[in-house]
């Protein structure tokens, strides 16, 4: 039995069309300095059949006929918004373990987090680990579970490899009940590893960063740090707990530097090679995101207000006394910055309205794409090929970054073409598309 519908795919096709057609000519209009109101354009009328595709995505993956499936049905989020928002999540995609297997968590902050493997032979799924991060080399591997947090070096597709150190949660939340035993913590929370937003292995494979809404923690050996909140101003602001929003951290690839901090914070930095913190203000309202260049020279700090927000570029060897500074170079001054990886050609933003901004180091957009929902995360392959982007809509989209053209459904100003999909949505066993 045939899974097609061929009159609502003949729709489909073609209102997606007409749809990506004019949003590039409405973009290049205002890149072009025009003033432009989003009224002008054409609601997507995808959105109408949203459902009868939906089943066809489902009935092509049970009988495996996913070549004709994006061909008759090319993928997009912004038709499946509207009726399939409670079914959306987080996806969060780690790393590439080789050129063609990927590392991914779903079910952030709920009993349901879950850990994957996926390649051209389709997903593993690791139920015993809810959440999952890797060093700034890509090298190794940390994946919590229940019980702690396993460090593994080059794992393989069923996340096997040279384990370098074990962190029981135990161990953790006993160091930190030692140090803060008036404040709620990390410590204190039934199940910690529901917490997580992010870990970062270090090098050495003997420390991790964690990053939790319960605060950010350096965790060296036996030893465990809290870097933020700052337990001196937990103290004077007589605060009774650590809990941040917007937490977000980075660890430079040589292992000497830390970026963090949150919606109550400074742009904060920490050098583990002269054991000295710096503060550095914002460009815009609340830091939200930072990110350090491959060559450890350089950090890129975002901070957003409401949907948009200012990202600057932080020379980490001039930092020492310019603390005052508040005029360090812009790169991007429209991105709320959710994600973000290096390319050769440049920075890679991911934003709250669902586009990417590759941005070279002078601060001058290369190329922007539309992926259709606000973006989580991002990861290249090890040969920068390609591009894997976890979105807020439940979407896991494999994009080629050396296409010689965009398809005719992609909007944006670059090449790139998306080459597979993941819907990996609440309630639903994941789908390819």
């Amino acid at each position: 039995m045939s899974w097609i519908n061929e009159e609502i795919a003949e729709t489909w096709r073609n209102e997606g069309k007409r749809y990506s057609k004019d949003v590039n000519a409405f973009v290049r209009r205002g890149m072009a300095g025009e003033q432009l109101d989003e009224s002008e354009l054409a609601e997507d009328a995808r959105t109408q059949i949203s459902t009868e595709v939906w089943e066809m995505v489902k009935q092509a993956n049970l009988q495996g006929d996913l070549e004709r499936l994006r061909l008759e049905l090319p993928a997009a989020t912004w038709p499946m918004n509207e009726n399939f928002q409670s079914s959306m999540q987080a996806v969060r995609v780690v790393g590439y373990l080789n050129t063609e297997t990927i590392v991914f968590t779903t079910g952030t902050f709920t009993e349901n987090g879950c850990v994957y493997t996926a390649d051209q032979d389709g997903w593993l799924p690791f139920s015993q680990y809810t959440f999952a991060g890797c060093s700034s080399d890509g090298v190794d591997y940390a994946l919590a579970g229940s019980e702690g947090i396993r460090i593994i070096r080059q794992p393989d597709r069923q996340l096997e490899g040279k384990e370098l150190a074990v962190h029981r949660w135990e161990d953790i939340q006993s160091s930190i009940q030692k140090a803060l035993p008036r404040i709620e913590s990390l410590a204190d929370c039934e199940h910690p590893e529901r917490t997580l937003e992010g870990l970062i292995p270090f090098n050495d494979g003997k420390s991790v960063l964690i990053f939790s809404n319960y605060g950010i923690y350096l965790v060296d050996q036996e030893q465990v740090s809290l870097l933020h909140p700052d337990p001196a101003e937990i103290e004077e602001y007589e605060l009774e707990d650590t809990q941040i929003d917007m937490g977000h951290a980075a660890v430079s690839r040589d292992g000497r530097w830390i970026a963090y901090g949150s919606q109550v914070s400074n742009h904060m930095v920490l050098d583990r090679e002269q054991n000295k913190t710096y503060s550095l203000y914002p460009a815009s309202s609340y830091p939200h995101y930072a990110v350090f260049t491959a060559d450890s020279l350089e950090v890129w700090f975002n901070a957003c207000h409401f949907y948009n927000g200012v990202t600057i570029q932080v020379q980490l060897e001039t930092i020492d006394g310019n603390e005052s500074n508040e005029n360090w170079p812009v790169m991007d001054e429209n991105a709320r910055v959710y994600a973000a990886v290096e390319l050769d050609a440049g920075m890679v933003l991911g934003d709250a309205y669902g586009y990417l901004y590759c941005v070279n180091g002078d601060g001058q957009e290369v190329w922007r794409h539309f992926v259709g929902s606000t973006i989580y995360s991002l990861a290249s392959s090890p040969d920068q090929s390609k591009l894997a982007v976890g979105t807020f809509g439940g979407m896991l989209h494999i994009l080629d970054l050396h296409s010689d053209l965009m398809d005719e459904y992609g909007i944006g100003t670059g090449n790139l073409r998306e080459i597979e999909r993941y819907v990996l949505w609440r309630g639903e066993e994941p789908l390819r598309w």
